[in-house]
């Protein structure tokens, strides 16, 4: 878990830790957590890293940013910057949002982007894997 995520996962303005509030779009991921990735990889499997920083919804009316993503060595790549982590729904009842991980027998078998009530019921869900 970490603050920003790796560099090496795209560099479009909506790539998971794509620089989209300036021209010419760019990486922005942190190198040093790539290396530190990389250099684990080698020795045994990383399941999952989650980070934030780089917010879902981009900068200068370009839409979303993609918020999963595997690379070759099966690492899962979780950006949980949800922002505003609160909103209001239709009827005007406060939710919040949390980023959800389960694994079964030590593999993920569910990832998503959810919004609960004050009193824990799931509302609104985005499954990405």
């Amino acid at each position: 878990m970490s603050h920003s995520g790796p560099s090496g996962l795209g560099s479009d303005p909506n790539s998971i830790c794509g620089k989209d509030w300036k021209e010419p779009s760019c990486d922005w991921g942190d190198r040093d957590l790539a290396v530190a990735i990389s250099e684990i990889q080698k020795k045994r499997k990383i399941d999952l890293v989650i980070f934030g920083h780089m917010h879902n919804r981009l900068k200068r009316n370009q839409g979303m940013r993609t918020m999963f993503k595997i690379d070759r060595e099966g690492t899962a790549y979780l950006n949980s910057a949800i922002v505003p982590r609160y909103k209001k729904n239709i009827d005007g009842k406060l939710l919040v949002n949390f980023s959800w991980v389960e694994f079964v027998q030590n593999k993920i078998s569910h990832i998503s982007h959810r919004w609960y009530s004050e009193s824990g019921e799931i509302c609104e869900e985005e499954i990405l894997f």
